[in-house]
């Protein structure tokens, strides 16, 4: 049994570029009525396909202008203490990661000095990697 189909994709494409979009515009896109398309939506929120609706921060407009991404080597047994600092306004994603490291930190600064003091307060956790984005391409 098919959980969705073409139609159910198409809505889930259209609602990644603009989750704001109201269901009568997103039906004439797709030839449906926005009843149609709310009723599709509902149950796609309901199959837990569509988690949540959130916005896209533009960080370099808000100062943020260093991006880092930062693989993380835990060394403390206490992996609990470590996910504190998940919290941190600095840090947009948290991916527990297979491979090189355990976790990988999508990280935003004003500066190279306030990335400096981040990776400082690293330290007690473990060992890090940090690559730089030069730009974000998509």
């Amino acid at each position: 049994m098919k959980i969705i189909d073409q139609t159910d994709i198409e809505i889930l494409n259209i609602l990644g570029q603009n989750s704001r979009i109201q269901w009568k515009e997103l039906g004439q896109r797709i030839h449906m009525t926005g009843q149609a398309v709310g009723n599709r939506i509902r149950r796609l929120e309901d199959l837990g396909i569509i988690e949540q609706y959130t916005i896209a921060i533009n960080r370099i407009k808000l100062g943020k202008t260093v991006t880092a991404f930062i693989t993380l080597f835990v060394q403390t047994a206490n992996h609990l203490e470590f996910q504190s600092l998940f919290q941190e306004e600095a840090i947009s994603e948290v991916h527990r990661i297979s491979g090189d490291g355990c976790y990988l930190l999508k990280t935003h600064f004003a500066s190279n000095e306030d990335l400096d003091n981040f990776l400082g307060r690293l330290l007690k956790y473990g060992n890090y990697r940090v690559n730089l984005s030069i730009g974000k391409l998509k």
